[in-house]
């Protein structure tokens, strides 16, 4: 493969590193960029002809600068002033506006590094295609790009599966993992405010606090908590009298999350506090996590270690691929997971 030009700084490759025992959703993955740049400067605006042109004493040390940029391979890369520099897959370039269009799959936390990871993924995928036309026929790709490529690597990449022993190993070495997560039903009544209105959040609280009194002091709980949803609340859970079914951890907002599953059964204390409000709470049932047996968790691990193994065999074939072509313009070395789009 062909010495590129594109090099990533050293965030780009830290971001573009990730955990290879992760799962993925996605049909195909690949790698990751070694470091192979050390220089702090890797991105150069670079002088016009116009700029060359005007009266500056600097004039001549522009023109020099500008020649060893020329002369030094190693520093053609592209500003984020300036398009991407010609990147070419085996003579077949790679479109500037398609690498414009893919950076919105790519979030990262500078321009370079989203528009690297956006032209990665399309040597990726050229390198893909011109593999789909050689084994499969241009037809083929032609009726239906994703699919051609599915079984491509249907062919081309096996994943093993493991056998119940390399299963039992990861069990015992990642029981934390293994835990059912914590589920509670409950209802509540919300005094709607706005997090700014400080004075009348004051007054909701007191609200609030009279409701919990006179929950605690009722003969009758679930009649009253009802006629007081349906009075008082805010939230369309009203009309089940305040009833929000079972709640499990990330399906509410974060705030509202860690004060109920501190709660145990029964009325809350003390009200809560939320972007939206007051909350009045009623913990009507609660269940705690508890550790998975390894039966239960055999189906998770066996599919995860299928996962990584498919991952390995992906990689090693991406890699034979890069290596047989001729890659212009993105200096690539294909030995790690990264994120390919498919």
């Amino acid at each position: 493969m062909s010495v590129g030009t594109y090099i990533p700084t050293q965030q780009t490759i830290q971001n573009i590193c990730a955990d290879e025992h992760n799962d993925s959703t996605k049909l195909i993955k690949v790698l990751n960029i070694e470091n192979l740049a050390q220089k702090s400067d890797n991105i150069r605006i670079m002088p016009t002809s116009k700029d060359l042109g005007r009266p500056s004493s600097d004039a001549q040390f522009i023109k020099q600068a500008l020649d060893k940029e020329i002369f030094d391979s190693t520093n053609l890369i592209a500003s984020s002033h300036q398009t991407l520099p010609n990147i070419t897959v085996n003579g077949v370039a790679i479109d500037p506006k398609a690498v414009a269009a893919e950076v919105q799959y790519h979030p990262a936390n500078s321009q370079e590094e989203a528009l690297f990871l956006a032209a990665q993924a399309l040597v990726m995928r050229e390198l893909l295609r011109q593999e789909v036309i050689e084994c499969l026929g241009e037809r083929a790709w032609l009726e239906n790009e994703e699919a051609t490529i599915a079984k491509l690597l249907e062919q081309q990449v096996i994943a093993k599966s493991p056998d119940k022993a390399s299963c039992q190993n990861y069990y015992h070495a990642n029981q934390v993992e293994f835990v059912s997560t914590p589920i509670m039903t409950l209802r509540h009544i919300l005094l709607a405010c706005p997090p700014q209105e400080g004075e009348e959040r004051i007054e909701l609280k007191k609200q609030a606090r009279q409701l919990i009194d006179r929950l605690n002091q009722s003969h009758n709980r679930d009649s009253d908590f009802i006629e007081f949803a349906r009075r008082y609340s805010a939230c369309p859970s009203k009309d089940d009298g305040g009833e929000l079914g079972v709640l499990q951890k990330g399906s509410t907002v974060p705030e509202f999350e860690s004060a109920v599953f501190a709660l145990p059964v029964g009325i809350s204390i003390n009200p809560i506090e939320t972007r939206y409000g007051i909350h009045v709470i009623e913990v009507l049932q609660k269940q705690e996590g508890r550790q998975l047996s390894f039966e239960e968790a055999y189906p998770i691990i066996e599919n995860h270690l299928k996962q990584q193994s498919f991952h390995h065999s992906l990689c090693d074939y991406l890699f034979e691929l890069s290596q047989k072509a001729d890659i212009i313009g993105i200096e690539l070395k294909m030995n790690e997971q990264n994120i390919y789009r498919g």
